[in-house]
């Protein structure tokens, strides 16, 4: 190789380092709130772009260098990271998490361990640089299989966040593999020789072209990607996607207690609310994805506060729809490593009921995903508050379920649920009725983690929740 390939070899890897610390940065400031760039898709479609590149260098160069074994892992790898990537499509659009993705992630993952080992104990390994950076993306590889085992068998690790946090530090081991690739590159530029053999100034003429085209483009959005991130991070940008209409009926209010603690919530009144009448109550417990704080997408992310805002059902089962929203890095409840926010709910409640005409003999408690384990949570805690729960995709702690057993409870969920078990479910309601309860439950037996349609078009669903009583 010529001093002119590692020349655009070293920039290409210094600029691959810095996309992979900007995009580090973003979501290490940003968290679950990155989803909100308008500019997100053109930075990761910028990243793969300049990740393939440099895996081209390496693998151009390793077969120059007759690296055989480690440029065969390389390719094997880099092809499998893309399947991973075309899989995640489905993933990102119906939230849930396929055999096909799992077992691509699974062998994806021992790919990059065996072109790590490559680097470290092939012929590759005899030149310094080069094995620590294998010795780095081992300790990455190694890492990362073992939280997607550890998640497979877990119902709290993936929905908890843990996985995603874990994934967050170990991408940042990329950083300084790659600092030792572009080391080696500077090393073998102070030895090269020209002219290059066999075409080598071809190829490095058409990657100082692309250099040049990854600088003008990251450039030109670079600025701006900085300047929404900190509008975000600040919350002066809200996002109100999640909204079914700009105007549906949810009235927007924020929940202070004593102590200074607040919780952003969405009301929804009944239809032609009388105050001289009593109302059901229903707390709904959004999913994951409606954590934070902008108090909009909590509604989207809640498949009973949607059900109940239809106009038909808004008629045939007036009610008060109550819609808190949970932080970021916290949990309803139930959640191991996670802070919860159930008093504060609590305490939301009775403020709601000093103020509005609720009927205490009739709160009901509904959430999937996340929700489901605060149902879970909140019914096992105070089963004195709740005439009736409905957890989906939930889970809880089976321990407390003899605690639960007078409340009236439907619980359903996937059976081929990968974000949060199947198990989760059985435990609890086997728990139940060990302990004499009498709960109902449903399970979809080809339905993955996403089974909101099919909760909702459940025949006397709504029958069923509206007719329960407290018991006093």
């Amino acid at each position: 190789m010529n001093r002119s390939f590692y020349s655009s070899a070293l920039f290409l890897t210094a600029l691959y380092i810095a996309v992979a610390a900007l995009k580090s940065a973003i979501f290490f400031i940003l968290g679950t709130r990155a989803g909100e760039l308008s500019l997100l898709g053109r930075l990761l479609t910028f990243d793969l772009l300049v990740s393939l590149a440099v895996s081209l260098i390496l693998l151009k160069y390793f077969v120059y260098k007759g690296y055989r074994f480690t440029s065969g892992a390389l390719a094997a790898s880099t092809m499998l990271s893309f399947i991973v990537l075309f899989l995640s499509k489905d993933v990102r659009s119906t939230g849930q998490f396929s055999d096909s993705y799992i077992v691509a992630v699974l062998v994806s993952l021992i790919s990059g361990i065996v072109y790590a080992g490559g680097l470290i104990l092939s012929r590759t390994g005899e030149r310094p640089l080069l094995k620590l950076a294998g010795i780095v993306l081992l300790f990455q590889g190694l890492i990362l299989l073992f939280c997607v085992v550890w998640a497979l068998n877990s119902t709290t690790f993936m929905l908890g966040g843990t996985l995603t946090k874990v994934e967050r530090w170990a991408s940042l081991l990329t950083i300084p593999a790659h600092v030792l690739f572009a080391l080696n590159f500077a090393h073998e530029k102070t030895t090269a020789k020209d002219p290059d053999k066999a075409g080598g100034e071809s190829l490095a003429t058409a990657m100082r072209v692309f250099t040049f085209a990854a600088v003008c483009f990251g450039l030109f959005f670079g600025l701006r990607l900085v300047t929404e991130s900190i509008v975000i991070a600040n919350g002066t940008k809200q996002n109100d996607n999640n909204l079914k209409e700009p105007d549906q009926p949810f009235e927007a209010h924020i929940f202070s207690n004593s102590r200074g603690e607040k919780l952003p919530y969405r009301l929804l009144k009944p239809l032609d609310y009388d105050s001289t009448q009593k109302y059901p109550l229903v707390v709904c417990l959004h999913g994951s994805s409606g954590c934070g704080n902008d108090n909009s997408k909590q509604v989207g992310s809640s498949l009973t506060a949607q059900l109940l805002s239809e106009h038909d059902n808004r008629v045939n089962y007036p009610a008060f729809v109550f819609v808190p929203q949970c932080p970021t890095e916290k949990s309803w409840g139930g959640v191991p490593n996670f802070p919860a926010v159930d008093a504060l709910v609590f305490e939301a409640i009775d403020d709601l009921e000093r103020k509005l005409s609720i009927d205490k003999d009739r709160r009901y408690v509904t959430g999937n995903s996340l929700g489901g384990y605060g149902v879970w949570h909140f019914i096992t805690t105070r089963p004195d508050m709740f005439a009736a729960a409905t957890p989906i995709s939930g889970a809880g702690s089976p321990t407390l379920a003899k605690n639960s057993i007078h409340v009236p409870v439907w619980a359903f969920h996937g059976a081929k649920d990968r974000n949060v078990p199947v198990k989760g479910s059985r435990l609890m309601i086997e728990a139940m009725k060990s302990a004499g309860g009498t709960p109902l439950y449903t399970e979809y037996q080809d339905a993955a983690h996403d089974i909101g349609e099919k909760v909702k078009n459940t025949p006397s669903l709504l029958d069923w929740l509206f007719d329960q009583r407290a018991i006093n």
